[in-house]
């Protein structure tokens, strides 16, 4: 299989190469079946995320997301585009796994299933297809931050944080975890803010202004976080769409800060 996609596709650039192109449905097997694009694979969340009660969110090891890939059927010779009902972060999720695992040919379908259907495109109906692949993996650390590589790099001046979780919960009013707040230092930037309001993904010129405004500038190693890095892998290949170089996402993200006893937290406003 060999296409040559932009990091983000509207329904008619993927129907055009439809043939050329592996496309998943992050989907349940209920709703998978009702309907989803003709060819689609299927994979839930649960099958390539992991997690730690009360942290969500963390990336399984190595071993673990190549026997998911290959029991969804993923191929690592293919242009995987990937798509949900869901505004598009559990896409997301998908896509920022596959890259920090060393497959980078990867697309978003901007809107996902919604728009598909909203393009007068066909559907399919019936069970998910049995996946039957050997998917291999290789973990690339330069797109990954855990915990412990932030807090060693909390007062490194070439490393900035994009929280881009809503303005209550960055400013610890909204408490989804132990403690509320944001990472000492964190820019905020809703990703509501990344997209239109049809709900798509801004033009670049407008994103670049965004971007700008919320003094995120590339020269800086940004790492990417939110409730449990869903949001925050859409972020993060908004960075790559537009030219970032050094982007980094933080599985686990505030529901492993926020829940460790003993990390710095912030809860002011004026943080930048």
């Amino acid at each position: 299989m060999s296409a040559k996609l932009p990091l983000f596709v509207d329904a008619e650039q993927l129907n055009a190469a439809i043939s050329d192109v592996q496309i998943v449905a992050i989907d349940s097997p209920q709703d998978y079946a009702q309907a989803h694009i003709p060819g689609a694979l299927q994979i839930t969340m649960a099958d390539f995320t992991t997690g730690a009660p009360p942290v969500a969110g963390l990336l399984p090891d190595a071993q673990q997301l190549a026997e998911a890939f290959s029991d969804a059927g993923l191929c690592n010779d293919a242009h995987i585009v990937a798509y949900d009902r869901a505004g598009d972060s559990q896409a997301a999720r998908l896509l920022y796994t596959l890259d920090v695992m060393g497959h980078d040919r990867i697309s978003l379908l901007d809107g996902g299933l919604a728009a598909w259907h909203e393009a007068g495109l066909t559907l399919e109906s019936g069970p998910p297809q049995d996946g039957a692949s050997s998917f291999k993996v290789e973990r690339r650390p330069e797109g990954i931050a855990d915990r412990e590589w932030i807090q060693a790099h909390l007062d490194d001046p070439d490393v900035a944080f994009l929280d881009v979780r809503s303005a209550p919960e960055y400013a610890g009013a909204d408490v989804r975890s132990a403690r509320g707040g944001h990472i000492p230092g964190a820019i905020n930037l809703d990703w509501n803010l990344l997209k239109g309001p049809d709900g798509r993904l801004r033009p670049r010129s407008e994103l670049l202004q965004v971007i700008a405004e919320h003094d995120v500038e590339s020269e800086h190693d940004i790492v990417n976080y939110c409730q449990s890095h869903m949001r925050s892998s859409y972020s993060y290949l908004v960075l790559k769409y537009l030219g970032f170089d050094k982007v980094r996402g933080y599985p686990g993200a505030w529901s492993d800060w926020g829940n460790a006893p003993d990390t710095p937290v912030s809860d002011t406003l004026d943080a930048s």
